[in-house]
C-alpha cells in the first residue's frame, strides 16, 4: 500500500509509458545514422530503463529525494499532489533536458552544454540536479567530466533520448513547459514518425492499458460493442492522475453517443441518450442505481450555450426533466449487470 502522492504518481505514469510491444516508425530525420533495428534495440532499452525507474520512485521514493506528502485523498486536486508531480518529473525531465542540451557524437556519446543544462532545468523546476545526476549512473549511465553521458551496455539508447527529446523540442516550438511534454513521460514512438513532428495520434489501447484488468474487461467490452458505428476520438488528460476519455461519436447522427472517461485506477461511462423519452419505461425496469443516476445525476440544461442542442427530454410520474447533455448520464462502479444494460440502452439509441 502506497504511503505517499510521488508514488502514487509514478504508478500512473508506469502504467502509461509505451508498450513493450508497440510497432516503430521513425522517420529517417530521427535515426542519426542508425539502422532501423539498432534505432530499435535503443528504444526498447530505453523504454525498459524508463519503466524501472518509474518502478523504482513508486517503490522507493526517498531514494530520489522527492517530496513526501501523505495521501490524504486519492483524487486530491490540491497543491501537495500537483508538488509531488513536480517532484516526480524532475527525473523524466532531467533525461529530456540532458537531450536538448547536448550534441550526439557518432559512438552515442552525449556532450553535454552545462550552462544550457541549467538554464533549461529552471522552468522545469528541476532541484537537486546533480543528486539527479548521480542517480543516473545507477541505472547504467556513464557520466564524466567535462559533462558528457554515454550507456556502455548499449550505444544506442542515446542516440534514441537525443531523438526523443528534440522530436519533443520541435513540437513544443522549444516551450519546455508543455502538457505535450507527455508525449516523452510515456516514450511515444509517434514523435519521431513525421520528418515536421506531430502529436501523436493516440488509440483506444492506450487507455485501455492504464486501466486495471477488471476496468479494462468492462471498457474493451463497451467499447468493442460501439465500434463499428461510431468514430473515436482519444484524448489524455492529466498523466499524473491517469486521467483519458474516449468519446464515440455515432457516424449517422454526428453526434456523441458514449464515452468512456478513466481517473486514477476507475472508469466511468458516459451515456447520451439523445431518445432517451421514447424508452423512459425501459430504464425504470433497471436497477435502482442506473435509475438514480438518469434521475438524480447532472443538472437540468439551463440554456447557457447558445449553440447548445438543447438537453434529454424525458417524463417519469408526470414530472418532466431536461437534463444537460455535457453533465448527465455519467455511470461509475461498473459491474458486468450494469454494461449489459448499458450496451441495451446504447441499442436503442442506434435503432432510433
Amino acid at each position: 500500500m502506497h504511503k505517499y502522492y510521488v508514488q502514487i504518481i509514478a504508478g500512473n505514469y508506469l502504467k502509461n509509458l509505451a508498450a513493450e510491444t508497440i510497432a516503430l516508425n521513425v522517420h529517417e530525420k530521427f535515426l542519426y545514422g542508425l539502422t532501423k533495428d539498432e534505432f530499435a534495440n535503443g528504444y526498447f532499452a530505453l523504454l525498459s530503463l524508463m519503466r524501472q525507474l518509474y518502478s523504482d520512485i513508486a517503490n522507493n521514493p526517498t531514494e530520489f529525494g522527492m517530496t513526501l506528502k501523505e495521501i490524504e485523498n486519492i483524487n486530491a486536486k490540491t497543491p501537495d499532489y500537483t508538488n509531488s508531480n513536480t517532484s516526480f518529473l524532475r527525473m523524466p525531465n532531467l533525461l529530456y533536458i540532458l537531450g536538448v542540451s547536448s550534441e550526439l557524437a557518432p559512438d552515442g556519446v552525449l556532450t553535454v552544454d552545462c550552462s544550457l543544462l541549467y538554464s533549461n532545468s529552471k522552468p522545469l523546476k528541476i532541484t537537486g540536479l546533480p543528486a539527479l545526476l548521480t542517480s543516473l549512473r545507477d541505472y547504467g549511465f556513464e557520466i564524466s567530466e567535462p559533462l558528457t553521458v554515454s550507456y556502455i551496455d548499449n550505444p544506442f539508447l542515446t542516440t534514441v533520448l537525443k531523438s526523443m527529446a528534440n522530436a519533443l523540442f520541435e513540437l513544443t516550438g522549444g516551450d519546455l513547459r508543455n502538457s505535450k511534454n507527455d508525449y516523452f513521460y510515456m516514450m511515444h514512438p509517434g514523435l519521431l514518425a513525421n520528418e515536421n513532428v506531430k502529436e501523436p495520434k493516440l488509440y483506444i489501447d492506450s487507455l485501455l492499458s492504464a486501466l486495471a484488468p477488471s476496468q479494462r474487461l468492462f471498457a474493451s467490452e463497451l467499447h468493442d460493442f460501439v465500434e463499428s458505428n461510431t468514430k473515436q476520438d482519444v484524448r489524455k488528460s492529466q498523466l499524473m492522475r491517469n486521467e483519458w476519455i474516449c468519446t464515440y461519436t455515432n457516424k449517422q447522427t454526428k453526434k456523441v453517443l458514449m464515452g468512456l472517461h478513466t481517473s486514477q485506477d476507475k472508469l466511468a461511462v458516459k451515456l447520451n441518450l439523445q431518445n432517451i423519452g421514447q424508452y423512459i419505461s425501459l430504464i425504470m425496469g433497471m436497477p435502482d442505481s442506473i435509475q438514480d443516476v438518469v434521475i438524480n445525476g447532472g443538472f437540468e440544461c439551463g440554456g447557457c450555450n447558445p449553440r447548445c442542442s438543447g438537453g434529454f427530454a424525458f417524463e417519469i410520474n408526470g414530472k418532466q426533466y431536461n437534463k444537460c447533455r455535457c453533465g448527465s448520464f455519467m455511470f461509475g462502479g461498473l459491474t458486468s449487470e450494469s454494461v449489459a444494460h448499458f450496451k441495451h440502452l446504447i441499442e436503442k439509441e442506434l435503432s432510433l
